[in-house]
Order: C-alpha cells, then sequence, then structure tokens
C-alpha cells in the first residue's frame, strides 16, 4: 500500500518551499516520490522546479482538487503504478476544503492501494489569522491535520511563533509539530509497515513515544467496518458519544428496522446533529463502514465501541 499524502496551506503558505526541502530527505530514506501539484494559474510553473527532485511530477491547474478537478486527480491515481518505496504526494492549492478532500479519497474503493490520506498543513506563521474573512478557512485546513509545520520561523521571531503556536492550541488544531527530515524520516516508517491494501485503520506515523497510549496515534483519517445490521436510536446515541478530536464523521448504514435500505449518514462536529440521506438497495459502496476525520484519533478505544452497534446486544 502506498503513502498518500496532502499538503495543505492557504495561498502562499509555504508549501513549495516545504516540498523543495521534503525532497532529498525522502530521496535519502530511499523513498520514491511522486508529486501532483494544484494551483489556479501556476501549477506547471511549480512544478518544472521539482522535475529532478521526484520520480514524477503532474501539474493540475484550475480548480480545487476537491471540487472541479476532483476528476482529474482521481484518474491520476487510479493510474498511479505502486510499487516499494513509492509515496504520493499532493499539493493542495489554498482554499482546498480539506476535509471534503479526505473523506473522497478515503472513501473511493478505487483507491484502496493506498494508505487513509494523511494530512500535513503548513502555516504561515507571519500571515495566521491575519486574512480577514478568510480566517475561518484557514483554521479549517488546519484542523484536520495530523502534521503542522509554521514556515517562516527565521523571520518572524520567537514571540510570534509562540503566539501562533498558542492560537493554533486554542483552535483545536492538534497535530504534531514537524520538519522535513522528521517528515520523510516517519514516512519512511510508514511505507515499511504498510500492506497490500487498505484494511482498518492506517498504520500511525511513528513517533518517539509510547505507542501503548491511544493519545499518540496520529491520523488525518480512519476507516472502521461497521455490524451488517444496525439498531437506529443506539446508533444516535453512539455516534453522539463520539470523542471531541473527531472532527466530522460519514459513512454508510443499513438499520435493523429497514435492512433493505443502505443510508448515507454525516455528522459535522459534536454541536451538529447526525443527518441521514437514504441512498437504495446498491450503492457503489455496499459495506457498512464509517469513516472519522480528525488528528490524534483515539484508535482503540473508538475500534472496541463499534461492539456498542451489535443488533444482538439490543434485544
Amino acid at each position: 500500500m502506498t503513502p498518500l499524502i496532502l499538503v495543505v496551506g492557504f495561498l502562499g503558505s509555504g508549501k513549495t518551499t516545504f516540498l523543495k526541502n521534503l525532497m532529498p530527505a525522502l530521496a535519502l530514506a530511499e523513498l520514491r516520490p511522486t508529486l501532483l501539484i494544484n494551483d489556479y494559474q501556476n501549477a506547471r510553473v511549480d512544478a518544472s522546479q521539482f522535475q529532478d527532485l521526484a520520480e514524477e511530477v503532474k501539474a493540475l491547474s484550475g480548480d480545487c482538487v476537491c471540487c472541479g478537478s476532483r476528476d482529474e486527480l482521481f484518474s491520476f491515481l487510479y493510474e498511479f503504478q505502486h510499487g516499494l518505496g513509492r509515496v504520493m504526494i499532493v499539493e493542495t492549492n489554498g482554499t482546498t476544503d480539506s476535509a471534503h478532500l479526505i473523506e473522497s479519497l478515503a472513501l473511493d474503493p478505487g483507491l484502496k492501494k493506498f494508505s487513509l490520506p494523511i494530512q500535513l498543513s503548513i502555516i504561515d506563521g507571519k500571515r495566521w489569522q491575519k486574512r480577514f474573512w478568510h480566517n475561518s478557512l484557514e483554521r479549517e485546513q488546519a484542523k484536520t491535520a495530523s502534521h503542522v509545520y509554521i514556515s517562516r520561523k527565521d523571520s518572524i521571531g520567537t514571540d510570534r511563533v509562540k503566539a501562533v503556536e498558542n492560537s493554533l492550541a486554542e483552535y483545536g488544531v492538534r497535530g504534531v509539530p514537524t520538519d522535513p527530515v522528521t517528515f520523510a524520516m516517519e514516512l519512511s516508517t510508514v511505507a515499511a509497515s504498510m500492506g497490500a491494501e487498505r484494511d482498518g485503520f492506517t498504520p500511525p506515523l511513528e513517533h518517539e513515544h509510547d505507542h501503548h497510549e491511544e493519545a499518540n496515534h496520529h491520523f488525518s483519517s480512519c476507516e472502521i467496518p461497521l455490524p451488517p445490521l444496525v439498531d437506529r436510536q443506539r446508533f444516535r446515541e453512539w455516534i453522539n458519544r463520539l470523542p471531541e478530536e473527531v472532527i466530522r464523521a460519514k459513512g454508510l448504514i443499513v438499520f435493523q428496522d429497514d435492512p433493505q435500505e443502505f443510508v448515507v449518514f454525516q455528522k459535522v462536529d459534536a454541536s451538529d446533529e447526525v443527518q441521514f440521506f437514504p441512498v437504495g438497495k446498491t450503492p457503489r459502496i455496499q459495506t457498512p463502514l464509517i469513516l472519522l476525520i480528525g488528528p490524534q484519533l483515539p484508535q482503540e478505544a473508538l475500534n472496541r465501541s463499534i461492539g456498542e452497534l451489535s443488533v444482538d446486544d439490543s434485544v
């Protein structure tokens, strides 16, 4: 299975500069990166800077890969040649809806040879939360990240760096601080641990922590199978108890009171009610599952709690 990395950050945050420093570090780790660059106008200009740094580089100019350019992105991923040491990196444009993109990638059955998305957010240390009406988008892009990198530290001073770090914590950004060399080393560990296809949770990026502690599993997203039939009320109660680390939940379910109907559900954050959308008897995906988005997801606790949804236990 090939690690799938999303590099997200607002316009001009420093994504391309980070990637220029990441590529040599990946080469030292004996990884073979493919890079897809998405931007409104200059994707080909940026891509030309990486011709000698990545095994394959593709430019995707125009709309965001989360919406208008989505089909072109997915076509490229479908045709990707997987192999030993391969890593797929997507540099998104500055206005990408990262949560929506993670959902789309994680739930597509044609991408099972990729890991669930791992998101790195580049935080512009100089301009963080100084973008007026774009501040909310900048925050949302950061909240789904498993890893964060604050750019321009050398030009903003320690007081500003600390202020940005405090602001990220205040807004619930839980991504692990990283840098190009550290991130490359972690991707090397991930690539070595990958199986043939996705099976439940994506293996976590490695850190110098006690891996028996659930809080140290840093995911952008995880996918858990659901029972074939679920009690409707029990599911409502269960999803309303999801931990605060879960920023968005989405999936496919079949309820005991209507076993012939597949239903898509979604819950955006802890304060919102879960929404249901019946999709009939033969949806594209026919395996009940839930996709959870958010960093530091408590893997073991979430996996165990699925047992609460068993219909047999509700009798």
